[in-house]
């Protein structure tokens, strides 16, 4: 059995929406199935009362804490978070994030749903499950001018939007047909299901291509399709 790492859920609160015109007020990181959010804030550092726009410390810390994940959990993370804590780590001269698996719920929406958006509150609406919390401009002009009440607030939003993404995550990963496979990053090899890690598969039937055969199972825990490895096919003999 292999080592079993981490599954961290997380989420970003920035200032805009490009990281040259902004930089992250908070950052709100949960493990998948366990524990409460711990948040990173812009506020948590000497550098905020001289400058409140200063996130150095702020991407480092994030950047380290994430970097202990077996894989990672966002929303719509692989086109913004990701890239806007890059952008702002490069900013400030500091190394980049390592290259861990990215599980990004907003894909597994736009290619297994038909809804009239795939954002996160549009899903989690749909689902039935808890809402994200509003978060109007003035609050958000006032955090990112560092008044303290407002700041409080849109961490609380940014705990909130985590709490909703693992709901909505449980919802939808048995609909993903790709991405890493959580049973081996939970230690389990692929003696359990690739989206849940459950070890409850039942065999049924087989996924034919073109020139091979794979045996399919279905998780009993999740519900979600998975497969074998290739099996031997007997080949056209030639005339």
């Amino acid at each position: 059995m292999s080592e079993k790492q981490k599954i961290l859920l997380w989420d970003l609160e920035c200032t805009n929406l490009n990281a040259d015109f902004g930089y992250i007020l908070c950052a709100g990181v949960k493990e998948l199935g366990k524990g409460t959010v711990k948040t990173f804030s812009v506020a948590d550092y000497p550098a905020y009362k001289k400058d409140p726009t200063n996130d150095k410390a702020l991407v480092k810390d994030i950047r380290d804490y994430l970097s202990e994940a077996g894989a990672w959990i966002t929303w719509y993370g692989q086109r913004f978070d990701q890239p806007f804590l890059n952008s702002r780590l490069t900013y400030h001269g500091l190394t980049p994030m390592p290259p861990v698996p990215h599980i990004d719920g907003w894909r597994i929406a736009r290619e297994k749903l038909k809804l009239h958006s795939n954002r996160l509150a549009s899903v989690s609406s749909f689902l039935q499950i808890e809402e994200k919390t509003p978060l109007s401009g003035p609050i958000w002009i006032k955090a990112s001018a560092g008044n303290p009440a407002s700041l409080k607030y849109v961490i609380k939003h940014c705990k909130q939007d985590v709490l909703v993404l693992e709901q909505a995550f449980e919802h939808i990963r048995q609909l993903a047909t790709s991405g890493p496979n959580i049973a081996i990053i939970q230690g389990k090899e692929l003696d359990g299901c690739a989206r849940c890690g459950e070890s409850k598969l039942q065999s049924r039937g087989y996924r034919v291509t073109v020139s091979q055969k794979y045996r399919r199972f279905q998780c009993q825990a999740c519900g979600a399709w998975t497969h074998g490895k290739p099996e031997k096919v007997k080949g056209i003999k030639a005339s």
